[in-house]
Parts: C-alpha cells; sequence; structure tokens
C-alpha cells in the first residue's frame, strides 16, 4: 500500500484555487442575473427566487457543513473558527430572512406563502455541502470555501458596477458584508491552508476537487434564479416557456 505523507514544500492551497475563484466571479458578475442586479433591470421575481432559495435553504445547508467541518477537525482553533462559521451563518440567516420580507415589500418582490419550496438545483447543492462535510475534512472544507470567496469577490464587484439612482442599490449596499466579513474571510483563507499543509497529496486533491465542484454549484445557484427553475411538477404540466429559459445563456461553469 502506497503511503500517504504530506507535501509540506507544496504552495499554498488559496494560490491553486484563486484563479478558479476569480474566474468564477467574472462568469458570476457578468452572467444576466448580476448585471441586471446592478444596473436595475433584474427581474423581481429572479431575485426572489434566488433570495428565498439562498437564504431558507443554502445557508441552512452551509452552517450545517461548517459544522460538520468542526466535528472532524483536530486543531482547536480550526474547529473554533468552523465553529463560528456555523452559528454566524444560522444566526444570520435569519437576519437575512428578515431583510428579505423588508426588499420585498418595498421592491414588489414575489416571496411565497411560507417556506419555498426546495428546488432541484438548490437540493443538488445542500446535498453536496453536507455530503461533503461528512465525507472527510478536506471534502467540506473544499465545499464550504468558495461560497465564502464568492460572496466577497462578487459583492466588491457590484458595488463598483452598481449604480446609485438604480432600483436595486439598496439592495447592493446591503448585501455587501463589509470589511469585519473580509478579516473573517482571511482568517477561513489561512485556516484552509493550515488544513492543506497538513494532508496527503490526495486529500490535498480532495479538497482542491470539491472547491472546484462548489464553484460550479455557485454558478448553477444563480443561474437557476435568472431562469426561474420551477419545482418538477410544474415543469412537467407547464407547456408555456419562461421569458428567462435561454439555453444560450445555460453554459456550465468551467473547472
Amino acid at each position: 500500500m502506497e503511503r500517504q505523507t504530506t507535501d509540506r514544500s507544496a504552495p499554498p492551497v488559496r494560490a491553486e484555487l484563486s484563479g478558479i475563484m476569480r474566474h468564477t466571479a467574472r462568469k458570476l458578475v457578468d452572467h444576466p442575473f448580476y448585471q441586471g442586479l446592478a444596473d436595475g433591470t433584474l427581474p423581481p421575481g429572479a431575485l426572489a427566487h434566488f433570495l428565498q432559495q439562498d437564504h431558507w435553504h443554502v445557508l441552512p445547508a452551509y452552517a450545517d457543513a461548517h459544522a460538520g467541518c468542526a466535528a472532524r477537525a483536530t486543531d482547536p482553533g480550526h474547529v473554533l473558527l468552523f465553529r463560528r462559521m456555523s452559528t454566524g451563518t444560522a444566526d444570520d440567516a435569519g437576519r437575512r430572512r428578515a431583510r428579505v420580507r423588508r426588499w420585498a415589500a418595498r421592491l414588489d418582490l414575489p416571496l411565497a406563502d411560507g417556506e419555498p419550496p426546495l428546488l432541484p438545483t438548490t437540493a443538488g447543492y445542500t446535498g453536496f455541502l453536507r455530503a461533503g462535510a461528512a465525507r472527510s475534512l478536506a471534502a467540506g472544507t473544499g465545499a464550504v470555501l468558495p461560497a465564502a470567496w464568492l460572496f466577497l469577490l462578487v459583492t466588491d464587484e457590484l458595488l463598483a458596477r452598481g449604480t446609485p439612482a438604480s432600483r436595486y442599490a439598496e439592495v447592493i449596499e446591503e448585501w455587501h458584508p463589509g470589511d469585519t466579513y473580509r478579516a473573517l474571510l482571511g482568517t477561513l483563507l489561512d485556516t484552509v491552508d493550515e488544513i492543506a499543509q497538513q494532508l496527503p497529496a490526495a486529500g490535498r486533491r480532495e479538497l482542491a476537487g470539491h472547491a472546484r465542484r462548489a464553484a460550479a454549484h455557485e454558478w448553477a445557484h444563480v443561474d437557476a434564479a435568472w431562469r426561474r427553475e420551477a419545482p418538477p411538477r410544474d415543469r412537467i404540466t407547464s407547456d408555456e416557456p419562461h421569458e428567462n429559459d435561454d439555453t444560450e445563456e445555460r453554459t456550465a461553469c468551467a473547472e
């Protein structure tokens, strides 16, 4: 059996993944969803779709994945960070849902009554997050990293591109997590680097592979909102094409 050894001379894993994250961020901000959010032309239904799927379903799964990483980590500092990310995300989900309701009242966003249904693309992403954390610390760490990293890259760009007088200017400003989050992301990246340095080559590949797949899920999550993906039963019974159902826009996120 091949002996599993760590390679402490390997470069930080963030250097390996930085190009992928920046490429995915560019694809996201150039997607019609975020272009429309920046210039105010995004259909309200598309924004409502994204916010409900994200805040009611993805965020709880993201919190669960961090909790799973905390359970698998052995370094006390890593355990503390993952627990902080888990509890912070769970607490933030409630605040974000209240904010969505406030935005809905002001912007006439069509929200579902009660909890929105879990849609197929979202189910794929949430299942991936939870499965990664259940598989190993390497897989879990890779699964949770892109959401945090891409969130800051994309919201930074939205602030730069947004027009103060546009319909969604307030949404963009409030959506940006600020410098406290920027510092927290730096700590998370340091932690991921430390974990990767302790992994054998196969574990490092597992971490990077899950990060690439998570980045693809992030793109699909946004694209599904733009298309306003329907529950399977609605897709079966409806013969009406959707105004945003353009297959040319549905390109896979390059890994």
